[in-house]
């Protein structure tokens, strides 16, 4: 996408909320497919940036286990568009924001054409760990600012209550890795 095309999106986000992002519904297997790079890891932290003239955010993960597309990592810096810059919000709808502590499964795209990676499928590509007291850690994904074409096949797309070992394994299964060594 062009910058200045980029930019006038984001400056209309930040006028006015945008309804939705348009995305095709990926499964995991999808996910799996269209990813340069799979992890599981902790958001430690983010930080809004200006570059040329554009505004991202650097999201800094610690890798607790590759999945796909890398060997063995301590860390993984993303760069995303969009952030909080001066009191303003520059967002895009469907695109996942991370705060540290934040334990995530994240499926990334490969570079694009100004060298970032996203979420492939903006938000379906980011499911968060949530764990509770005596109770296996579960998966989630959340969808707000999305809009997905053919409806029919978005319904069976999990969105709540998946195990994370479940996704876990699905994704070792589609990808040969071995399993958490850590």
């Amino acid at each position: 996408m062009p910058v200045m095309a980029l930019l006038a999106l984001l400056l209309l986000c930040a006028c006015e909320r945008a309804a939705a992002s348009t995305v095709l519904p990926l499964s995991i297997s999808d996910l799996t497919g269209r990813s340069r790079q799979i992890f599981h890891g902790v958001c430690i932290d983010t930080q809004a940036d200006l570059i040329d003239g554009d505004p991202v955010t650097h999201v800094r993960f610690v890798v607790v286990e590759p999945l796909k597309g890398m060997t063995t990592i301590d860390t993984l810096s993303v760069l995303l568009p969009g952030g909080e810059i001066d009191g303003i919000r520059y967002h895009i709808s469907g695109m996942p924001a991370f705060m540290p502590n934040e334990e995530v499964v994240l499926f990334l795209s490969g570079l694009d054409g100004a060298g970032r990676v996203w979420p492939v499928g903006l938000a379906q590509g980011d499911f968060r760990v949530r764990r509770q007291p005596q109770t296996a850690p579960r998966v989630r994904r959340d969808f707000d600012g999305l809009r997905f074409q053919g409806s029919a096949r978005a319904a069976a797309l999990p969105v709540h209550d998946l195990a994370l070992d479940e996704l876990l394994d699905e994704i070792r299964s589609l990808t040969g890795a071995p399993g958490d060594s850590r």
